[in-house]
């Protein structure tokens, strides 16, 4: 991509968030203000940026809507969207949607939760918002480290990293967030598991968006399209990836410091194929599939503690896993028959994000 070009994108993502309604325009730069925003970040304070927009100027999404899978027309094939369960309950939220607002605040049953997306570096976390037993809303504070969101809760100002889960300055700095499983996919893939399941609408309360789009232009999707703003990787740390390439990472900590193990989506073939694998001391099966566009991660012993021989199912969407005692496991990790139906693999703490950024994030430099 020439510099022409990505200016021209800069522009149109400007002009995009400029016209839209906001919840808030306090601008970042006069936080200085305000005692909550002296404390210090724990990131290198030089490496954030203000992305350029104000505060809340990509505005959340805090009451969001939804409607089941068949009744969504919007969604092509081909994009891709990020799938969140809790108790029966399976949600999705569109990335067209999500490019646009990049959190939504939203709950399950009793459980709060919010789900961050980060269209500069492709990664989409869900966390529990709740702080000091109430649910709390996030909103996106227009700063970036390393190209990745820079969350705010509207409760106690902290800010936090988005794939780092955890606050990076403010009264809850260095806390670790409490996560839940994201799976994504395509939107013909997502049919096929999830007829029935609730999709996010483009009824967000902020008309005029068509959401067919791509709000940085279709080309930053390209592999070897470079990120948006400078990074310090370079070709030869890049192993000869594209940049975008599309990259599964599982994350484990070892006292503060995490380290990952990833797998780039690509590489898991036509049919559902199981990998293994270990992050600090935890043993993990990844299964995936390059042509239903996927990765997901469980812990390979129940919490019994039993030695399960595990096998990819073929055809049997949203069924990808059984085993030698019977069982048949589905993407969320849930029995959905054999003995242990009803029991639940526990989910590795993973998500989908851009080569590019994991290698800022865990593989050139620990947090």
């Amino acid at each position: 991509m020439n510099l022409l070009r990505l200016w021209s994108i800069v522009l149109s993502v400007l002009t995009f968030v400029g016209c839209s309604s906001v919840t808030s325009n306090t601008d970042e730069s006069s936080s200085s203000d305000n005692p909550e925003e002296e404390s210090e970040w724990l990131l290198p304070e030089d490496e954030v940026i203000n992305g350029g927009v104000a505060k809340d100027g990509i505005p959340s999404i805090d009451d969001p809507k939804f409607k089941p899978t068949s009744e969504i027309d919007y969604v092509q094939e081909e994009r891709l969207i990020i799938g969140v369960r809790i108790g029966d309950t399976i949600k999705g939220y569109p990335h067209q949607v999500l490019d646009a607002h990049e959190i939504v605040n939203d709950q399950i049953g009793d459980q709060p939760f919010c789900l961050t997306y980060c269209p500069l570096t492709g990664s989409g976390v869900a966390w529990d918002r709740t702080i000091d037993g109430e649910p709390v809303e996030f909103g996106v504070s227009g700063l970036l480290f390393r190209n990745n969101l820079i969350p705010y809760d509207r409760k106690t100002n902290t800010h936090y990293s988005q794939m780092l889960m955890k606050g990076v300055k403010g009264e809850r700095s260095g806390e670790r967030l409490e996560t839940y499983q994201v799976f994504e996919t395509t939107w013909s893939t997502w049919k096929k598991m999830f007829p029935d399941a609730k999709v996010l609408t483009t009824n967000t309360g902020f008309g005029g968006r068509g959401y067919q789009g791509y709000v940085y232009g279709e080309d930053y999707l390209d592999e070897n399209s470079p990120p948006l703003f400078p990074i310090s990787v370079d070709e030869k740390a890049l192993g000869g990836r594209g940049y975008k390439e599309r990259v599964y990472g599982i994350i484990g900590y070892n006292d503060d410091i995490a380290y990952t193990q990833n797998f780039v989506i690509d590489n898991f073939g036509t049919g559902i194929s199981i990998k293994q694998t270990s992050v600090v001391n935890t043993d993990y099966i990844v299964v995936g599939s390059a042509s239903l566009n996927f990765a997901v991660a469980f812990e390979s012993e129940p919490s019994d503690g039993t030695d399960l021989n595990f096998q990819p199912v073929q055809g049997d969407l949203p069924v990808i896993l059984t085993d030698n005692e019977g069982n048949r496991w589905d993407v969320f990790g849930y029995a959905v028959e054999g003995p242990r139906e009803g029991d639940r693999l526990t989910p590795a703490k993973a998500y989908t994000s851009y080569w590019f950024a994991w290698g800022e994030f865990f593989l050139w430099g620990h947090f």
